[in-house]
């Protein structure tokens, strides 16, 4: 998955010919191979869920996305349940309004810039919260514009019906820690709420890990995804062709269906890592030895 496969074009002498088959191209076999794998991944995928991994905003092309009423962004998840991720650049004093009669609700966070919504201006990490029953809203860009990262999602019945800012002067980081089991230590974070429901355990946070974090291998009852606003982060996912390493600059993003087992003794972080994460219920961690 993150290797690449360099086939050089090949003569007639190339050709491979048994009895029962016609004699192609070696190069035009290993292309219906490759597509053929490729078909079998995503069936597989779409059955499950479909998992992002190693994705950067940056990388992604500009196009317009018209759940937000036609504005430009880069559409860096398209899934088939209807969710979307959106990374979008407004410039200065630019204005646009969402739809009254749109499919979403949104949760929005600023990545830089400053925001003008409902009277008030928001910065850096404040996060905002619009579902489907609110109808339109306009959003304006500050003096120098502003990057907005937002999660459109399906309306749910657990949704709260009114819509809300978050400023992050507001919300204090709060300390928190995932035990090891049988290590008898713990992994120091600090997290900061944005959204829960004790209904449905869904839940939007904001995460800072400090630098030497690692953590082994790990499998959580919950879908997840996750977007890098600062630092780095490697991060081990255990694959059907096993073990892979990635690694995460700012910008990246991964989506995570239940039941993956990921991070292992080759994740963590050197500088340190800020993390905005959600789940659409209630996480529960399991610590495995091993990838297996």
């Amino acid at each position: 998955m993150l290797s690449e496969l360099n086939v050089e074009a090949g003569t007639e002498s190339a050709c491979q010919c048994a009895r029962g088959f016609f004699c192609l191209p070696l190069l035009t076999w290993l292309l219906i191979l490759v597509w053929s794998l490729a078909s079998i991944a995503t069936a597989s995928e779409s059955e499950s869920g479909a998992l992002v991994l190693f994705r950067n905003a940056a990388e992604v092309p500009t196009t317009v996305i018209a759940a937000l009423g036609g504005i430009n962004g880069r559409l860096i998840n398209d899934a088939s349940d209807g969710r979307q991720v959106v990374v979008a650049d407004l410039a200065p004093k630019q204005s646009f309004a969402l739809p009254e009669l749109r499919q979403h609700t949104i949760e929005l966070l600023v990545l830089d810039g400053e925001l003008l919504w409902l009277g008030r201006t928001l910065a850096f990490l404040d996060y905002g919260y619009w579902p489907k029953t609110e109808g339109a809203v306009s959003w304006v860009g500050g003096k120098q514009g502003a990057t907005l990262l937002l999660f459109l999602d399906p309306p749910r019945d657990t949704d709260s019906p009114k819509g809300r800012i978050q400023r992050n002067r507001d919300k204090d980081w709060l300390p928190a820690t995932v035990a090891l089991r049988d290590a008898g230590i713990a992994l120091a974070l600090k997290t900061k709420e944005l959204l829960y429901d004790p209904v449905s355990g869904q839940r939007t946070w904001l995460l800072r890990v400090d630098p030497d974090f690692s953590i082994p291998w790990e499998m959580h009852t919950s879908a997840e995804e996750g977007f890098l606003i600062a630092g780095d982060f490697s991060v081990g996912e255990c694959l059907a062709e096993g073990p892979v390493v990635g690694e995460y600059a700012p910008g990246g993003y991964f989506y995570r269906p239940a039941g993956r087992v990921h991070s292992g003794p080759s994740s963590g972080s050197k500088q340190g890592a800020l993390w905005v994460l959600r789940t659409p219920t209630e996480l529960t961690v399991e610590f495995l030895d091993s990838c297996e």
